[in-house]
């Protein structure tokens, strides 16, 4: 899955990989990300929710934001900001482009990725 072809991203399939699905987990360079299909856009999260760990993956997307399984907070996918009412950090995440050669993910600060 994870390959590189431009310097700072790596190839992460085909644009159309999510297909009809609004959520789907993948692994890069040792990382658990969750991919996230909304409004349109696709956008790269931590797959482990910053307050307890839950698999985000098994959360659902409404209206721009991203459910936690657990406790029901939930997190701007703009931003990756919790929740009123909640006190931990916010959901990292990462960009991702859609280019006629694939889905893109960009290796930014806090992710780093270890090549073969």
């Amino acid at each position: 899955m994870a390959k590189t072809g431009r310097p700072g991203w790596i190839r992460l399939g085909p644009d159309d990989r999510l297909g009809d699905r609004p959520l789907m987990p993948i692994t890069v360079g040792g990382h658990s990300l969750l991919l996230v299909q909304a409004g349109g856009r696709i956008v790269a999260a931590e797959r482990a929710c910053p307050h307890e760990g839950a698999d985000l993956s098994l959360g659902r997307c409404v209206g721009g934001r991203l459910l936690c399984p657990r406790h029901r907070a939930s997190f701007d996918l703009r931003d990756g900001s919790v929740s009123p009412g909640w006190s931990f950090r916010a959901l990292r995440l990462f960009r991702i482009e859609s280019a006629s050669d694939g889905l893109w993910l960009a290796v930014e600060a806090g992710l780093t990725v270890r090549t073969p």
